[in-house]
């Protein structure tokens, strides 16, 4: 049942996350500030990047007053970058709902945060979309990955590609139950009554296993919307900025 709440009402921000790719967030951004549903505040946050992201992205949005660009001095990692910007969101502009998108994503449904919004229920903790890859096909939503033995695995063959050894266990395939995939996430007031944001102890991978977890602890629902959809660039942004790095930093 959803909420009888008036949506419209409700405060939106949206974080993008830069890392070195600041011509796919320019138009990230770009495509955003298309929505339908007002935005708040579309907050850029530059991951420390090396290169000439933070001066490009400064010039392109030197007069637009819809865009806070946050410049970290250096690399925090994907939950950390990320908090920032929700923590920027929540307490600067008073945001209800926090959007938390791949800058390597694309907003090609003018509606897609008004549905996102009409989607949610006090109940619900996180509310994510369909990805459409570039070929047009919708990717397969995602299943987690929770078996022990499993992960002990992966971190060993992670551990042995950064040393050079040649462990390759072999893995067997995620089983667990679907759960939402990182390059769209909306977070909700539900959310936020326990959590400030994404657990902060990762650096690039599983931020999603653990958010379900988040959620499953407060009793809260993730929601996957087939409805609407967001283009996602299928990692283009990891691929530039880690050069496809099999290495996992816990902080």
């Amino acid at each position: 049942m959803k909420s009888t709440v008036n949506k419209q009402k409700f405060r939106v921000s949206i974080v993008v996350l830069n890392y070195l790719n600041y011509k796919d967030t320019i138009e990230c951004v770009d495509s955003a500030l298309n929505q339908n549903y007002l935005i708040q505040k579309i907050i850029i946050v530059d991951n420390g990047s090396d290169n000439q992201s933070v001066e490009e992205i400064k010039k392109y949005y030197i007069n637009n007053k819809k865009i806070k660009f946050i410049c970290l001095t250096k690399n925090l990692g994907f939950a950390k970058g990320n908090n920032i910007g929700i923590q920027y969101a929540r307490e600067r502009e008073g945001a209800d709902f926090v959007l938390v998108v791949n800058n390597d994503t694309k907003f090609v449904d003018v509606n897609y945060v008004r549905i996102l919004i009409e989607n949610y229920d006090p109940k619900t903790g996180v509310i994510g979309s369909a990805i459409q890859l570039l070929d047009g096909s919708i990717q397969n939503e995602h299943k987690g990955w929770f078996d022990l033995r499993q992960c002990l695995l992966y971190y060993l063959n992670l551990f042995s590609a950064k040393r050079g050894s040649s462990f390759d266990f072999q893995i067997g395939k995620r089983n667990g139950p679907k759960i939402l995939q990182g390059s769209s996430l909306l977070f909700t007031p539900s959310f936020f009554q326990y959590y400030k944001g994404f657990y902060p102890r990762t650096f690039l991978y599983h931020e999603e296993e653990i958010l379900y977890l988040m959620c499953v602890y407060k009793k809260l629902r993730q929601k996957y919307v087939s409805s609407t959809a967001i283009l996602h660039k299928e990692d283009r942004s990891s691929r530039l900025s880690y050069n496809n790095d099999m290495h996992v930093k816990t902080l």
